[in-house]
C-alpha cells in the first residue's frame, strides 16, 4: 500500500477510530493532538476528512490599516498551491472574540478546493453551508456567521491554535462530526490503515457477541480482555 493510498483509506474511516488506533501506538497522553468541543464539523453528510495542514491567521473586525501585518490572498493561494497534498487549511481568527470576519465561504470554498485543499478548520466564521457542502469541501468551526467582516490575512506557515490545539504545518489532520485529531507524525499510515482493519475486525467479536441469543458478563469481559491483547502493538 503506497502513502496516497493509505490517506484514501483513511478519508473512509471515523475519527473515533483512527484515534483508538493511534492511542495503542503509545505516542502521547491520550487527550493530546485533539482540538477540543468548541471545533466541531459544520458539514457532518461530507464524512471525514484527512489532509497535510495549511496554516494561516487572520483578523477582521477592523479594516487593516498602514503598518498593519497584511499577506496578499495571490501569495497564500501560491503557498497552499505548493504545499504537499492533500491539505487542510487550519486557520485561527486573532480577533477576541473571534467570529467578526469570515474568510470561508464558496468562493473561498472554489478556490481552495482547485489549489488542492479538502477543507477548513478555524476557530473563527464560516459561511454559505449549502453552497459550500455542494462542492464538497469540507468546513470546521464553532459556528456559521452572517458577515465576512473585515479579512485580512496577517500571517501563514506558522503554528496556529485552533480549539486548544496547537497546529504546525504540515501536521496531518483527521476529522469528522466527533471533531478534529491530529495523526503524529511518527506513524506509517499504510501501517496504520492495516492495524486499524485488525483492530476493528478484533472490536467486532466483542459487539457480535452482545448482538447474539446468549449474554453473560463475563463472557463480555473475556472478549473485551481478549480484544485488548490482540490489538497491543509490541
Amino acid at each position: 500500500m503506497t502513502k496516497e493510498e493509505a490517506l484514501a483509506a483513511l478519508a473512509g474511516i471515523r475519527t473515533p477510530i483512527v484515534y483508538d488506533a493511534v492511542e495503542k501506538y503509545e505516542l502521547q497522553p491520550r487527550t493530546d493532538g485533539l482540538m477540543d468541543t468548541s471545533i466541531r464539523s459544520l458539514l457532518p453528510g461530507l464524512g471525514p476528512m484527512v489532509g497535510y495542514a495549511t496554516t494561516a491567521k487572520i483578523a477582521g473586525e477592523y479594516p487593516a490599516v498602514e503598518g498593519d501585518r497584511s499577506i496578499e490572498w495571490k501569495d497564500l493561494w501560491s503557498y497552499v498551491q505548493q504545499a504537499p497534498g492533500p491539505n487542510v487549511m487550519v486557520v485561527q481568527d486573532l480577533d477576541q472574540p473571534p467570529g467578526k470576519c469570515c474568510a470561508w465561504g464558496d468562493m473561498s470554498a472554489s478556490i481552495f478546493l482547485r489549489l488542492g485543499a479538502v477543507g477548513a478548520v478555524t476557530n473563527g466564521g464560516v459561511r454559505d453551508l449549502p453552497e459550500v457542502e455542494a462542492l464538497g469541501f469540507q468546513l470546521f468551526g464553532p459556528s456559521p456567521v452572517v458577515g465576512h467582516g473585515h479579512t485580512h490575512w496577517v500571517e501563514m506557515n506558522t503554528p496556529v491554535k485552533i480549539g486548544s490545539l496547537l497546529v504546525y504545518p504540515g501536521d496531518l489532520l483527521h476529522g469528522d462530526e466527533h471533531g478534529v485529531m491530529v495523526i503524529p507524525g511518527e506513524i506509517d499510515l499504510p501501517e496504520l490503515v492495516t492495524f486499524i482493519a485488525k483492530f476493528l475486525a478484533s472490536e467486532k467479536t466483542v459487539i457480535d457477541y452482545c448482538k447474539g441469543p446468549d449474554f453473560e458478563v463475563d463472557q463480555v469481559m473475556e472478549l473485551i480482555l481478549q480484544h485488548g491483547e490482540r490489538t497491543e502493538r509490541r
